[in-house]
């Protein structure tokens, strides 16, 4: 990760470059008296971005950096050498790590605990990496994370000293849960709470050292767990969220964040009017792998549907290796997800949030598949509000698949709840409501 990166420099314009210091000012650091209110620049402040390397993150998060980029701030995105193309493509510095440790897509507070020394080490070894990359220059105004990567986000807001905003890939958790949770936790450590007192000892001296400059060396549990920030950014409309009316304005509901379709972003539509079903299926992550996959191809095939397939990891073209795929199938490894649902009648995918709130935003209704706890609870409040439907992994190929997407093609309650729920997604604001509402805590955060 020492290479600040060879993307980022020369993608940045003069402009920006004369603003390397920030312009907004510091905590206990008041404005230039000498400028009149109408006189005064616009804010900069440099924002640092913490999120998991994983495609459904990196498309989410990037249409909110971007945007905070064109606003003007200075903004430095810490992923690893696969995403780092998409990254310096939005303009903004982009710092490299060989990994970036998370807790996983379905992993919750309480399953990783404050003794957990492996996650520990990781997210300090990641932390140390991103605090010497501004060791010769002030620390970031804020830090702006993805849920997953917490536990190093907060080492670092500890150690600097800065505030924080995270985003949130799936439901939203009112303060109250979060709270018990992290009592829970604190109650089950030793004497004073510390997390650090029961790991290994070179592990905790190295905490210890790292979190001493922001005063965290003793930090209980939920300040690293399960401590809800004074702002999160939920990538969900509030109507999709449970019990969504009852939250405060702590958290943000402000929808997809879906990406610019670029010029090389090309699909060609088929010729036919059979309706289109996109399938963005891994075939490790259903029973019975490629064979159960290629049978539900082939079981969709034999409807009148033309059927768009995404496969990860090259598996496409070995998908009907022996002969031709059907004509009224294609095979892609990659294919701009944005352009295809823009056409596709339905959307069979493994119901994380962010491929949900897509569909949702273009119009398509849905077939779940969940394959894990956060995804499965996706699924049923998809189910719950006429959305689609939930078929579970094991049941996908055994042409329950290919009967379910027809009953959804032709059923027009499914198709009005679907356009009620685009205006959902639509309505909610996504990249630029996110970027307000940064933009507004850093104003309450810094502004005198």
């Amino acid at each position: 990760m020492r290479e600040l990166s060879a993307f980022q420099k020369s993608r940045e314009p003069a402009s920006v470059r004369q603003h390397a210091r920030t312009s907004a000012p510091r905590r206990g650091r008041a404005a230039p008296s000498v400028l009149l209110a109408d006189e005064r620049p616009a804010a900069r402040y440099r924002i640092v971005v913490l999120n998991a390397p994983a495609e459904s993150q990196t498309r989410s998060v990037l249409p909110i950096v971007r945007e905070l980029r064109r606003r003007g701030h200075r903004m430095t995105y810490v992923t690893t050498r696969e995403f780092a193309p998409s990254a310096a493509a939005t303009g903004v510095d982009v710092l490299v790590h060989d990994s970036c440790p998370t807790l996983g897509a379905d992993a919750n507070p309480e399953d990783c605990g404050p003794a957990d020394a492996r996650l520990v080490a990781d997210a300090l070894d990641w932390a140390e990496e991103v605090d010497a990359a501004f060791r010769d220059d002030d620390p970031p105004d804020l830090v702006l994370y993805e849920t997953s990567v917490h536990a190093t986000a907060r080492f670092l807001t500890c150690r600097w000293g800065r505030p924080a905003v995270q985003i949130l890939p799936s439901f939203a958790h009112r303060a109250q849960d979060a709270a018990e949770v992290g009592a829970a936790l604190e109650s089950t450590d030793v004497d004073d709470g510390s997390c650090a007192r029961r790991l290994p000892g070179h592990i905790r001296e190295r905490l210890y050292r790292f979190l001493t400059p922001g005063g965290m060396a003793g930090g209980a549990p939920s300040n690293f767990y399960t401590k809800p920030e004074p702002l999160s950014i939920a990538l969900l409309p509030r109507e999709f969220q449970t019990d969504g009316e009852l939250f405060d304005g702590s958290v943000a509901f402000v929808g997809t964040c879906t990406p610019e379709c670029g010029v090389i972003d090309q699909w060609i539509p088929p010729s036919t009017d059979l309706p289109v079903v996109f399938l963005a299926l891994d075939p490790e992550l259903i029973e019975g792998g490629r064979e159960s996959l290629r049978a539900c191809v082939s079981a969709l095939a034999e409807k009148s549907l033309h059927v768009v397939v995404l496969t990860p990891n090259g598996a496409a073209e070995s998908l009907f290796a022996a002969d031709d795929p059907p004509l009224n199938v294609e095979l892609h490894d990659h294919v701009p997800w944005a352009t295809v649902l823009r056409r596709a009648a339905v959307f069979v995918c493994h119901s994380d949030l962010h491929s949900v709130m897509e569909s949702l935003y273009f119009n398509t209704a849905l077939v779940a598949v969940p394959t894990s706890h956060r995804q499965r609870a996706v699924a049923d409040r998809v189910v719950e509000l006429d959305l689609g439907a939930h078929v579970s992994p094991d049941r996908a190929a055994l042409g329950t698949l290919a009967d379910v997407v027809t009953a959804l093609v032709a059923d027009p309650g499914i198709a009005r709840s679907v356009r009620e729920g685009q205006r959902w997604a639509r309505n909610a604001g996504g990249a630029l409501r996110a970027a307000d509402e940064i933009e507004g805590f850093l104003e309450w955060s810094y502004e005198p």
